[in-house]
Formats: structure tokens, sequence, C-alpha cells
């Protein structure tokens, strides 16, 4: 399958600073993730906030 990535859906968070975070869900046909807007993977947690690899930082989807 190709290795472009389509952005899918758009998820707008909010960090523990109170600063808006932009999180793009992408599929590439075969499987999908969770991106940053500089293409930095995040992960979904299961109570459904993002987490940034390596940091503590978490992010909180707004306006669900």
């Amino acid at each position: 399958m190709s290795a472009d990535w389509i952005n899918i859906q758009i998820i707008e968070c909010e960090d523990s600073g109170g600063a808006t975070v932009t999180v793009f869900r992408q599929s590439n046909g075969d499987r999908q993730r969770f991106v940053l807007g500089n293409g930095r993977e995040v992960f979904q947690n299961p109570d459904g906030t993002f987490a940034i690899p390596e940091t503590a930082a978490v992010l909180n989807v707004m306006g669900v």
C-alpha cells in the first residue's frame, strides 16, 4: 500500500498550560496513527487523552 498518509480526522486538544494543540488522525490504507502538526507521533490513552512519547505531556480533547 502507499506510504502516503491522509488526514481523516482533526482533533483539537489542550495541553496542561492551556495552549491549543492539533492532533491529526491519519491513515495510509493499512494502518492508522495520530500525529501532531510537525509529524511527531502521539499515542491515544484509554481515557481518550493523548500522550507525547518521551515527555510527561498529556493532551486533553476539547469540545467533545
